[in-house]
């Protein structure tokens, strides 16, 4: 008997044991399962499908009441979680980059624009909103810019000419480089045309007066564009001729002396002065060239030069006047003529006359041997702005249109070539050359090259200022014409 119950006691326990370790086996089928169902490719189950995942944690009633749990299919329909779908936020980002992809990179590119530029925040460097160290200062220093090199400026002429026959008097003007790149000069009372590009020399051919004698010219300029030819002689006539056509195109007989200087506004007006003590204004379009006269040296009118502007016309005379015209009207004098200003600070005749192309109303005038000084003047305000001592006279002078410097000639007894800076008025450079005083002063198309000529029958060519354009200039020496 007690055999019977110890060995039913025994297969108790054995399928105890054996209820026992049934849900660890499958549970562990489970997870086999579910492995399984993750890594397929075939499944057509969903990766978030609650099919797949158990909700209970530990089956511990099973182990109370040792039954074995079932688990109905019911309850995983009705699971709470069957309904949700909650992606990560990788996914989700990369479905927004996919929807707005430059947006996103635009966003970003300005963010590191305003950091670095904007807000001087280096990616590098960790930067804390909220900072409540000290920060170190840290020292100003100058600003280091670069140094301007200086201007390279020879002083030795990159060409010497020979001019036989150049006049050397304080009333003659007989030297000019046009825009046409050709240069004008008067030589024993003939003209030559001296083409730079093509290294040819031309000789005008002029009328004789009388059919004894030819006319003797005092006073030659281009016009600004080159095409025509402003001629003035000793005997009072104006002549016009045409580059193009070769041919004069005109005759201006309105006075009977010495035309001793000359200049143009544009390429159609025109003014000269003469010894007649008057100033004529002309117009190549309007018949018979002439405009209008203007009254008020006392003397010969030794310069006159025009402003950028056409506005206003500065003349200076053997009087050591110096007269400023108002062209488009102004206050008028007894003569019914527009004089807007008198300067009477010169001590001797004014034959050298520039205005500023750089500075509105700047008027650079210098005084003859009596005076040897350069005069700085404001139209604008009628002032004088400043003076400068020489120490020679002053025959020429002439602004830079590319920088704000000028030219001074001068004779006696220095003979030299001075580059002033302005409106420091400080003297750059000096350039000697010459024996005689520096009468002549004109300048090469692109204002690169200045050039000079002196009673001592010498042309000298100056590079003062750098230029692209090619230096195409030769001698006068092979040209039989000349020497």
């Amino acid at each position: 008997m007690q055999q019977e119950l110890q060995s039913q006691q025994e297969d108790n326990i054995l399928e105890i044991n054996y209820k026992l370790s049934t849900p660890t086996k499958e549970k562990k089928e489970n997870k086999t399962n579910q492995s399984t169902t993750i890594q397929s490719p075939n499944n057509n189950n969903d990766f978030y499908s609650p099919k797949n995942i158990n909700p209970w944690k530990t089956p511990k009633s099973m182990l109370k009441n040792n039954q074995k749990q079932i688990i109905p299919e019911i309850g995983l329909q009705t699971s709470p979680y069957g309904d949700r779908y909650i992606p990560l936020n990788v996914s989700r980002n990369l479905f927004n980059k996919q929807i707005q992809p430059f947006e996103i990179e635009e966003e970003n590119a300005y963010e590191e624009l305003l950091s670095e530029n904007v807000l001087e925040i280096d990616e590098n460097k960790h930067v804390s909103i909220l900072n409540f160290n000290k920060q170190k200062s840290e020292k100003l220093q100058p600003n280091k810019q670069q140094e301007i090199p200086k201007r390279k400026i020879d002083t030795q002429p990159i060409k010497v000419l020979d001019a036989p026959g150049l006049e050397d008097d304080f009333y003659q003007d007989t030297l000019h480089w046009g825009k046409n790149n050709v240069i004008v000069i008067g030589l024993q009372r003939c003209v030559y045309l001296y083409n730079v590009d093509t290294l040819k020399v031309f000789k005008l051919t002029e009328p004789f007066n009388n059919q004894i004698n030819p006319i003797y010219y005092t006073s030659l300029q281009w016009n600004t564009n080159g095409q025509i030819l402003g001629m003035g002689s000793y005997d009072g006539q104006l002549k016009l001729w045409d580059y193009n056509k070769n041919t004069y195109i005109g005759c201006i007989n309105q006075s009977t002396k010495r035309i001793s200087t000359i200049n143009w506004a544009n390429s159609n007006i025109f003014a000269y002065g003469s010894k007649d003590k008057t100033i004529n204004i002309c117009d190549i379009r309007v018949a018979n060239y002439q405009v209008f006269e203007l009254h008020g040296h006392t003397q010969e009118v030794c310069g006159i030069t025009f402003d950028g502007n056409e506005l206003q016309l500065a003349s200076g005379g053997n009087d050591n006047k110096v007269f400023i015209w108002q062209l488009r009207g102004g206050n008028t004098n007894a003569d019914n003529q527009y004089i807007s200003w008198e300067i009477k600070s010169h001590k001797a005749a004014i034959r050298a006359l520039a205005w500023n192309p750089n500075s509105s109303g700047i008027l650079a005038t210098g005084g003859g041997n009596q005076d040897k000084t350069i005069k700085i003047h404001s139209s604008l305000t009628n002032q004088l702005i400043t003076s400068i001592n020489c120490d020679s006279q002053v025959c020429k002078l002439r602004f830079s249109k590319i920088i704000n410097e000028f030219v001074s000639t001068h004779g006696y007894e220095k003979n030299q070539i001075c580059l002033w800076q302005y409106p420091t008025i400080k003297k750059i450079h000096q350039l000697e050359g010459h024996s005689e005083r520096v009468l002549y002063l004109s300048a090469s198309p692109d204002e690169s090259t200045i050039l000079t000529g002196s009673g001592d029958e010498t042309l000298k060519f100056w590079k003062i200022y750098p230029s692209s354009m090619p230096n195409n200039i030769s001698s006068f020496l092979t040209m039989c014409e000349i020497r």
